[in-house]
């Protein structure tokens, strides 16, 4: 972990730089992010453009008051929008192309029809276009970097995520306004809800690597990682996020075992929850963990019942095509003064529901089918991949994230995406030679070059 710090200081002094700059000369940010993509570019280091992105979105989603970093969330757009003209530009770089923005584009294809009845059509067309181009980019440099580096970038994309993790406790150093929400830690990230969020991916990453190569990481560097997501999830206080990390690790391993047993076994403990939430206040008076669970906010969920109901009346208004992208945020934060005095503050809490404000019923049938169909072609090569799909679609039960682009969470999502479906990334590790033939045939291609270590 120290060494990968000292072997890359150079991207951590970019950053420091970001936040300099970020908080004194707010406008020379939007020319420093899409300056420093093309420097990092022209050293060949494409890991670090990556890396780059995600601690921008990071501290984009950082608390407003704190430095007064909200000028991350415009200026992020310049670094995405550098990513793409490289990719663009030198597209012969990354043939063969990576599938995933294939099977999502149906859903991007259909996304641009209902911008007809948005309310505020340049922000919709933004967020369309944003969308689209995180899957199209993302896994393509997910893909060339692997290319390069060998299983060494998701090496040090692990440690990286673990970094950022552990840089959260010096906000301590600035007092509990910053550190905490309602008593709960939050690090560098905008609430509780959002680093807990990136914990439960961080966990569900390194196990999906370990499982496909299982010699990436030694017992110490896995102690390490697990042991720092652990505990940041806990002080979290996210009681969504932990089910979540639970459901990945008990089913993903029925899965990778059968994926009858899983099913079994997820049917099965669906009816022990109804059980347990029929009768959980006793049970947690009993645990003796009322202050942990919240358990006064369990009847309510933290105001997100509140905000499902308010936002179902208002989707019968985009039943069928929606009202395009950014269209649940807008009509939230129109009625944002009515929520608070109903006791909500945010936005809608609920991908699903996010959705079909945003695309439709049309729109939210096509995305899901392109996320299970993702899923299942994954899990011919790495079978615990059902064990993922199921964990993601109960966090995006609770929260509105995957709707959105630039944000933390839904680039890792790609990453692992990317991981758990390219035959080329698990091919020999998995299935040996043969892996092309699990999923489509595709052409054979000269192996490339790898620069680092495999």
């Amino acid at each position: 972990m120290l060494n990968y710090i000292r072997d890359h200081l150079q991207l951590f002094i970019l950053v420091i730089i970001f936040v300099v700059v970020g908080i004194y000369a707010k406008l020379l940010l939007f020319a420093l992010m899409p300056l420093s993509v093309f420097f990092l570019k022209s050293r060949n280091l494409w890991a670090d453009m990556v890396f780059g992105l995600l601690i921008t979105l990071v501290l984009s989603d950082m608390t407003p008051w704190f430095f007064s970093m909200q000028v991350f969330k415009a200026a992020k757009n310049t670094y995405i929008i550098a990513l793409a003209i490289i990719f663009l530009l030198e597209r012969h770089r990354f043939v063969p192309l990576s599938r995933v923005f294939n099977i999502f584009l149906p859903f991007f294809v259909y996304s641009f029809f209902p911008l007809i009845f948005s309310g505020s059509i340049v922000v919709g067309v933004q967020k369309t276009i944003s969308y689209a181009l995180l899957y199209l980019i993302i896994p393509n440099y997910v893909l060339y970097n692997y290319r390069l580096w060998g299983w060494e970038f998701f090496r040090n994309l692990v440690f990286f995520m673990t970094t950022i993790l552990l840089a959260g406790l010096l906000i301590n150093y600035w007092g509990e306004f910053y550190a905490y929400m309602i008593g709960r830690f939050r690090g560098l990230f905008g609430n509780p809800n959002g680093m807990a969020i990136f914990c439960f991916l961080l966990i569900m990453l390194i196990t999906i690597l370990t499982a496909v190569k299982k010699d990436l990481f030694n017992w110490k560097e896995k102690l390490v990682v697990y042991g720092v997501a652990g505990y940041f999830l806990i002080v979290s206080g996210s009681r969504s996020s932990l089910i979540a990390v639970f459901i990945f690790l008990v089913f993903g391993r029925f899965f990778a075992a059968s994926p009858f047993l899983g099913f079994i076994s997820l049917l099965g403990v669906f009816g022990v929850m109804e059980i347990v939430l029929s009768n959980l206040e006793p049970i947690v008076q009993f645990l003796g963990i009322e202050s942990y669970v919240r358990l006064n906010t369990l009847e309510t969920g933290s105001g997100r019942y509140f905000a499902w109901e308010f936002a179902w009346t208002h989707i019968q208004e985009y039943l069928v095509f929606g009202g395009g992208f950014g269209n649940d945020e807008r009509i939230m934060r129109k009625n944002y003064h009515y929520l608070e005095r109903m006791g909500h503050q945010g936005g809608v809490h609920n991908t699903y529901l996010s959705f079909w404000f945003d695309v439709g019923i049309v729109g939210l049938v096509i995305f899901f089918r392109s996320f299970i169909l993702m899923f299942i072609k994954a899990s011919k090569l790495v079978p615990m991949s059902i064990g993922v799909m199921f964990a993601l679609m109960f966090s995006i039960t609770y929260e509105s994230w995957l709707v959105s682009s630039l944000n933390p969470y839904t680039i890792i999502v790609l990453i692992i995406i990317t991981i758990v479906s390219e035959a080329e990334i698990v091919e020999w590790e998995v299935f040996g030679s043969d892996a092309t033939e699990v999923i489509d045939q595709e052409p054979e291609v000269e192996p490339t070059l790898r620069l680092g270590p495999v």
